[in-house]
């Protein structure tokens, strides 16, 4: 790139940065990075030119709701049955996401070098390439590990690139790719909280699951918890009572 901070700290060039893995940093971190890149931004390149900061906006950072268990059996069966290319990375974008819980923007990072299956049959992402330890749910770690295979050095979901992040990567696949009627559309953010919905339901510490999904502590699953399902009354009594000293 040019001698340019004009160039360096373009909205997407920041963005791409972030999406590539802001040198191997993970988590709430990477948030932090890209906020003060835009913070620069505006002070270094829109301040001195003589325009005003662009008015910041927000908005409420809520999960999407999670997928019922019938619509993901479903979206599978339907992704099978897609030809070709588009057969693999349907696949893998649900492997990816309600197999593994991975952020959108990790989805298109995973190659199938960064699978290894133990062992026992349980796959395994990169830990080094994530930041962070992730096994995949036992319901989609043969498919995982298949697909791996498949694709070998190169990208899971939509191999063939020379870069590992590019604007709307993820986004645009479901777009393009419309399930037919009465299917709700594939949404990686959806597949995500369809994850961590289903561990916190089966009873898994919040710890574990929080670290898993790259969250900065298990405060950050609050806003899941409206879709958890209270536990049966003999459980709770169960657990309260612990066990006989």
């Amino acid at each position: 790139m040019p001698r340019d901070p004009g160039m360096w700290l373009r909205t997407e060039t920041i963005d791409a940065f972030v999406l590539s893995g802001a040198g191997d940093v993970c988590g709430s971190t990477v948030q932090t990075y890209r906020s003060w890149l835009r913070r620069v931004r505006e002070a270094l390149v829109w301040v001195q030119r003589g325009e005003a900061p662009p008015a910041r906006m927000s908005s409420p950072r809520n999960p999407q709701p999670p997928y019922e268990e019938e619509d993901v059996s479903r979206l599978r069966a339907w992704a099978r049955h897609l030809p070709g290319q588009a057969r693999l990375d349907g696949l893998a974008l649900m492997a990816l996401g309600a197999g593994c819980g991975l952020l959108p923007g990790e989805v298109g990072r995973v190659r199938g070098s960064h699978v290894r299956v133990t062992s026992g049959g349980v796959a395994v992402l990169d830990q080094d390439m994530l930041g962070r330890l992730v096994a995949c749910q036992a319901g989609w770690e043969t498919e995982l590990a298949e697909l791996a295979g498949t694709a070998g050095a190169d990208y899971l979901f939509r191999p063939g690139r020379k870069v590992a992040a590019a604007k709307n990567l993820v986004s645009s696949w479901p777009s393009r790719h419309q399930p037919h009627t009465g299917l709700p559309p594939l949404s990686a953010r959806r597949l995500r909280s369809t994850w961590i919905v289903r561990l916190l339901s089966d009873g898994v510490s919040p710890a574990p699951v929080a670290s898993a999904a790259g969250l900065a502590s298990p405060a950050g699953l609050a806003p899941y918890h409206r879709w958890v399902p209270p536990l049966p009354r003999g459980e709770v009594i169960r657990l309260l009572r612990g066990p006989r000293l």
